[in-house]
């Protein structure tokens, strides 16, 4: 896999959680859910929060998890198109359950 690739799959990573965290706290913060659908909107956010703050400090130190993995992905995959799809697969999954989730749950 081209580094340009993996550079945009670890990017729609990044802005699915940090787009996660900003559906999270609006749906808290517009109130409008039942007890249980605010709760598990509140843990989603607390999670993606972690995420974001995990983000950030990979951005301040010049480290990227997402590269590590990949690369432990190809050591355990073998093959470079099995593992392009794999990557390719889990980044999309992921941006969809960070943003869709929250907002199946924070509507009515």
């Amino acid at each position: 896999m081209r580094e340009k690739e993996l550079s945009i799959c670890i990017g729609i990573h990044h802005i699915a959680t940090f787009w996660g965290i900003t559906e999270g706290i609006y749906y808290l913060l517009a109130g409008r859910q039942r007890f249980l659908r605010s709760s598990m909107i509140f843990l989603l956010t607390v999670f993606q929060s972690w995420a974001g703050i995990k983000i950030l400090a990979d951005l301040r130190d010049g480290r990227s998890r997402l590269k590590e993995s990949y690369t432990s992905l190809q050591k355990i995959k073998g093959g470079r198109g099995g593992t392009r799809g794999l990557l390719w697969g889990a980044a999309l999954s992921s941006a969809l359950f960070k943003v869709l989730l929250v907002r199946l749950l924070g509507r009515k």
